[in-house]
């Protein structure tokens, strides 16, 4: 039987020590409660789908530990990696209030643990919590404020290698050690990035090695780190190649 990978599983929200602040982990103890009572808390492992594209939305998932990509897929069976989630984070919520179907499929990257809540329910807490509806408007918010800098990524750019660099520099930010630069875990494939860039695996090897080759990053199997967030800014709109377009 596989093992999953990540920290004792954490049932009661009250209690939980994994809470940051972060959608439902923010709320008064009295409307966490509230909430704890109604999810069901699942433990899922690495490849697992917690829900496809086009399917009836029947409620959202609340990442308590674990990584979930959310992909998209075009009518030839392209896919495109929409965002990858993170503990804290609510997926699902825009299908499941507005009653219409998931717009990507959710898969697991990593062992995670997810609170599960009914689409009927969640929508009461909603209705009975002040609280928790304004973490959803700002959930759905912070949402939207991804997609709209991943569609200005992806439309604006000038060349997929302008792309990779943009992608990085949003990591860069996330794991910036001040003026030490930024180590990254990269446990993604080639093909993964490549989803989240709108371009081939191809293409991604050949870019990484370009990258590494201007020392703009160094790259040790999982491990990515890049010296210089300036250097790697001052490479957008430089490397534009008509073989990575």
């Amino acid at each position: 039987m596989k093992t999953l990978k990540f920290l004792p599983s954490q049932h009661d929200c009250t209690q939980c020590t994994w809470r940051k602040p972060s959608f439902f982990c923010t709320l008064p103890e009295e409307d966490l409660r509230q909430f704890s009572s109604i999810k069901i808390t699942h433990a899922y492992p690495k490849g697992t789908m917690l829900f496809m594209e086009g399917q009836s939305a029947n409620g959202i998932y609340v990442i308590c530990s674990g990584r979930i990509k959310l992909s998209t897929y075009s009518e030839d069976g392209r896919s495109m990696i929409v965002r990858i989630a993170d503990p804290g984070e609510v997926i699902g919520m825009s299908a499941s209030v507005a009653g219409i179907n998931y717009e990507g499929s959710a898969e697991v990257i990593a062992d995670c643990q997810v609170n599960f809540v009914r689409s009927q329910e969640f929508i009461k807490l909603l209705n009975e919590s002040a609280p928790a509806a304004l973490n959803a408007i700002r959930e759905l918010s912070l949402t939207y404020h991804k997609a709209h800098a991943k569609i200005c990524s992806l439309g604006l750019s000038a060349s997929v290698s302008d792309k990779l660099a943009k992608l990085f520099l949003d990591w860069y930010e996330i794991n910036a050690n001040g003026d030490a630069g930024a180590h990254i875990s990269m446990d993604y494939t080639h093909e993964e990035i490549a989803e989240m860039i709108g371009t081939s695996r191809e293409t991604v090897t050949r870019l990484l090695k370009r990258f590494k080759t201007r020392k703009l990053i160094t790259l040790d199997r999982t491990d990515l780190f890049i010296p210089d967030k300036r250097r790697l800014q001052a490479s957008i709109g430089t490397n534009r190649s008509s073989s990575e377009l």
